[in-house]
């Protein structure tokens, strides 16, 4: 099946497909096509009852593109169906599946993706981007606006936050490469990894380890229990740190009283970590993240 629609404005993609593929590609143009393939026979019915519509909405144009579930079944992999979408930049996305796969490429906007335990691998999106996934892998290049993920299991990357991060998983890894808000990650397991932070970090942890490559201003919290916890300190920052393990170590690479700057004004960055029996290091920057 392949449709295209006229899409000037405002557009908003809404799109369900349970098993297979999701790919959205944004391009210029003021057309959306689209086209969905199946994989099997059983998937044949699928596309004969899809529902595939474009109305307007308000003050935008709203594009639903709706794969139903076999009669009588599950999700199976066997019913799988290829979603395929090439529409303007900037467009809304909202995405549920249950295990298909979801490509976002070029600059979408605004984007809210719920799946059961599919992977997302996404470019460029200029607004927020919430997600919602059991076991799914994410792995996003950038993220404009801010970025809320809830994963069970799935591990959680992200290239760029320019609003502000909030992460929550069991046992899944979180890895952002910088983040200039707000950063807020509860982990079980997962270990945390933070690239270069500039804006207020609370961590909350069991196992996992933590580490932060370069902080350069505001009010860092790490709460584990058995975690190390390495903090990096961008050049030229004063802080300040108040840290603790009951049965680990915590040491501080840099000299306290060789804190830059640090016999003028309050520090420009306070650290608090706590860890049960994991050590806690303050340390310098890694230089490739301290920018």
């Amino acid at each position: 099946m392949q449709r295209s629609f006229p899409t000037e404005g405002k557009v908003l993609l809404v799109v369900q497909n349970g098993v297979g593929l999701v790919s959205i590609t944004a391009r210029p143009g003021a057309t959306t096509e689209v086209s969905l393939e199946a994989h099997t026979e059983g998937a044949d019915e699928l596309i004969e009852r899809a529902v595939v519509e474009c109305r307007p909405a308000g003050d935008r144009q709203v594009l639903v593109v709706k794969v139903p579930q076999r009669h009588g079944m599950k999700f199976s992999r066997r019913n799988a169906v290829t979603v395929r979408i090439e529409t303007p930049p900037g467009t809304d996305i909202d995405i549920s599946t249950a295990s298909a796969d979801i490509e976002l490429n070029g600059s979408l906007g605004e984007a809210n993706v719920k799946t059961a335990n599919g992977d997302l691998n996404a470019d460029e999106i200029d607004g927020d981007l919430l997600v919602k996934t059991a076991s799914g892998d994410f792995s996003i290049d950038t993220v404009k606006g801010n970025l809320h993920m809830q994963s069970a299991s799935g591990d959680i990357r992200a290239g760029r936050v320019g609003g502000r991060t909030s992460c929550s998983t069991a046992s899944g890894d979180v890895e952002v490469g910088s983040a200039a808000g707000r950063v807020e990650v509860r982990s079980s397991s997962g270990d945390v990894r933070l690239g270069h932070v500039v804006g207020d970090v609370k961590i909350v942890g069991v196992s996992g380890d933590v580490r932060v490559l370069s902080y350069a201003s505001g009010n860092l919290q790490v709460r584990a229990v058995s975690a190390d916890i390495t903090i990096g300190i961008a050049p030229g920052v004063t802080f300040g740190i108040d840290a603790e393990s009951m049965s680990g170590t915590v040491r501080s690479d840099i000299p306290l009283n060789d804190s830059p700057g640090g016999r003028g004004g309050p520090p420009q960055v306070v650290i608090g970590a706590r860890s049960v029996s994991g050590d806690v290091l303050v340390e310098r920057a890694v230089e490739a993240f301290a920018t």
